[in-house]
């Protein structure tokens, strides 16, 4: 297992100079724009998403699912950095948020925590993910998902189960969300592809719950852990140099991303 623990003084003030003009300099670079889209879920809900293809076929993607009480905009500038980069990118809003609060017929749901929920939610996930794998520009065999929160409790869950999931990688997971999201038994099944792990210290069960999932891993070699002492929750992670620079490298390692010259 590939274990970082970085000392961090802050959140969003700790990007420095350099980093924020690298990424600038890749957005800027020509790709193709966002497009919003929608999905029909097995039952009936219209995913909201926005899609950022690559600009070469045949590359690697990534679906973002988002934390609680937030929306797929929490991705917004991972999302366009990860495009510059060579990435397919998918970022949706999960079911009673954001757009994603509307069935087929017009009538209107909600959020929820159920049994039944959670397995509509691992529903929506997949047809989010069969959605890129019919993108002409995606390679089907290289696609990773990223989560957080109780978003990362689904990438992984689903994931455990669907082996075309290249890799994972999971910002401040859980060990069981909501009482019926339970990872461990998911990180034995996801058996031997590479996992990255993530959380802040300031984020305590999230700290907990990495440290315990990491142990579990069947292949700790392909594992890495990046733990920061603050950092916050979820995509808050992801405005932190520390824990965002060994995620991106890991993804573009892992999903066949050659290194820019």
């Amino acid at each position: 297992m590939s274990s970082l623990l970085a000392a961090c003084g802050g959140t969003a003030s700790s990007t420095n100079s350099n980093t924020v003009a690298n990424a600038v300099q890749k957005i800027i670079e020509t790709v193709p724009s966002a497009q919003n889209i929608t999905i029909n879920s097995p039952d009936g809900v219209v995913l909201v998403g926005t899609f950022l293809a690559a600009n070469k076929p045949n590359s690697p993607a990534l679906l973002l699912l988002h934390q609680w009480q937030s929306d797929r905009h929490s991705y917004d500038s991972f999302a366009k950095e990860m495009q510059a980069d060579g990435f397919n990118v998918l970022a949706i809003d999960g079911r009673g948020f954001g757009g994603s609060t509307k069935k087929t017929d017009g009538t209107t749901i909600s959020a929820g925590r159920t049994d039944a929920d959670v397995k509509a939610m691992l529903g929506d996930v997949g047809a989010a993910f069969d959605f890129l794998a019919k993108q002409n520009s995606v390679d089907p065999q290289r696609i990773g998902i990223v989560g957080a929160s109780y978003g990362s409790s689904l990438a992984l869950l689903f994931s455990a189960d669907n082996p075309r999931v290249a890799t994972v990688a999971l910002l401040s997971p859980g060990i069981n969300y909501f009482g019926n999201m339970p990872t461990e038994p998911a990180i034995i099944r996801y058996k031997d592809r590479p996992i990255f792990l993530t959380a802040a210290e300031d984020d305590p069960d999230s700290f907990n719950s990495v440290t315990r999932l990491s142990q579990l891993t069947n292949e700790p070699n392909r594992a890495v852990v990046v733990a920061v002492k603050e950092g916050g929750h979820g995509t808050a992670l992801l405005r932190v140099d520390v824990v965002r620079e060994p995620l991106e490298k890991f993804l573009k390692e892992r999903l066949g991303i050659e290194p820019q010259k």
